[in-house]
């Protein structure tokens, strides 16, 4: 059986909120979450793990994935860390092979809590579906075939798919006809249309109504 390296912590447990103490008012606390989940590449990242078939996705997953360099994705796994939305599990099964990757990183149950306040969860099934009709690397296979740590269920049960019923069966459907126009591109999903005319600075905050 797989197991992780220890399982990441909750906001809970007397832990100050990662985004303001006491003195910080709830509205504020939400402005700064939404600011930070949105900067572009932390929201790539998101969007790749919580597209991932597996719900862990490896460095070099990410990397293929998210439409950035690989220091830069680590600097912001490392915020993501910093904010507890993320963490970074290990495999210590037997049942890797030589070459198979060890590390991962997923979401931890604060980081899902979060993401399902601000309704990222309802867009699951159509990243799923998008990742699932990508074209894969030999490479990207192996780690997504490679075994992977359990995840607590917490975080794990939230991923599952449920019944995909006649109305996401059609977002779906427009998500993947969309990607195909624009050229095999994995975010920016439908239904609203980036405005080709806007662009947008690196490390600049992207409303959602852009980006879903």
């Amino acid at each position: 059986m797989s197991n992780s390296a220890g399982s990441p912590r909750s906001s809970g447990g007397g832990e100050a909120d990662p985004f303001g103490g006491d003195d910080v008012m709830p509205i504020e606390k939400q402005r700064r979450a939404h600011q930070f989940l949105t900067q572009e590449t932390r929201y790539h990242i998101i969007q790749a793990v919580l597209g991932h078939p597996k719900y862990l996705a490896t460095l070099d997953e990410l990397e293929y994935l998210v439409p950035k360099n690989r220091s830069t994705i680590r600097e912001h796994l490392d915020r993501l860390t910093e904010k507890r939305v993320m963490a970074k599990y290990k495999y210590r099964g037997d049942e890797a092979e030589h070459n198979d990757p060890q590390e991962f990183w997923g979401f931890t149950s604060y980081g899902i809590s979060l993401l399902d306040e601000y309704s990222y969860l309802r867009y699951v099934p159509v990243l799923r579906a998008l990742q699932e009709n990508l074209y894969l690397t030999e490479k990207i296979e192996r780690h997504q075939d490679a075994p992977r740590p359990e995840l607590p269920e917490a975080v794990s049960d939230p991923l599952k798919i449920p019944e995909i019923d006649d109305e996401t069966e059609a977002i779906i459907d427009n998500a993947l006809a969309a990607r195909e126009r624009d050229g095999g591109r994995l975010f920016d999903a439908p239904p609203i249309e980036p405005d080709e005319n806007v662009e947008t600075k690196d490390g600049a905050d992207r409303p959602l109504d852009e980006l879903f």
